[in-house]
């Protein structure tokens, strides 16, 4: 289908068919509109998880409120977003300069300067996760776009106990936090309508 039809497609799935199974093509397509999602700074901040480890998704469902979608789809993903990664000084953003520089030295200098004034906004490791976390949102965007250009539902879940699931997928949150998990299946029934405020009530000129 078409951007246009997957928008109207795409809702939050709560059940899935258990008995369909995504086709391996087409997941790799998925977290492939992940990878090329919009970033700042040139920085990927994420990292992706895909849970089939049925055990383990028993323990991820208990840790976000017994949610049946955890189990019940066929794919399951945990968005990282990075923090300690994205330190100025760290390893990662001088690699990821220097790819981006092609290895130029005076240019990946140039960025790395910049970033620094950049990072001085933050406060603390909640605001790097903050930064870090709004553009893993895009990333899951981005796979949910692609997904339902397939054909295939998704729910995005953001409802969890957070030490809990930290516990359970063994989160070091000084490196990285949980930003969202995504959920991939085939729905068992139609979707309700969607229902939406009209442009016209959301949008104002200046």
């Amino acid at each position: 289908m078409d951007f246009k039809e997957a928008l109207t497609f795409r809702h939050a799935c709560k059940v899935f068919d258990e008995y369909k199974i995504i086709e391996e093509s087409d997941f790799i397509d998925i977290l492939n509109a992940g990878v090329l999602a919009p970033i700042s700074m040139g920085l990927e901040p994420w990292e992706f998880e895909v849970v089939r480890d049925a055990p383990l998704r028993e323990q991820i469902r208990k840790a976000c409120w017994d949610q049946i979608q955890i189990t019940s789809a066929s794919e399951l993903v945990v968005i990282y977003a990075k923090i300690a990664d994205l330190r100025p000084n760290s390893e990662y953003v001088r690699a990821s300069f220097a790819r981006k520089t092609n290895k130029d030295e005076n240019a990946k200098k140039a960025y790395l300067k910049a970033y620094e004034g950049f990072f001085e906004r933050f406060k603390d490791e909640r605001d790097i996760y903050g930064w870090a976390k709004a553009q893993c949102f895009l990333a899951a965007q981005n796979m949910m776009m692609q997904a339902a250009i397939l054909g295939i539902d998704t729910c995005a879940i953001e409802g969890y106990d957070e030490k809990a699931l930290n516990a359970v997928l063994g989160v070091n949150t000084e490196l990285m936090r949980v930003a969202v998990i995504l959920a991939f299946g085939f729905r068992i029934k139609p979707a309700s309508p969607k229902i939406r405020q009209s442009l016209r009530e959301k949008l104002r000129y200046r």
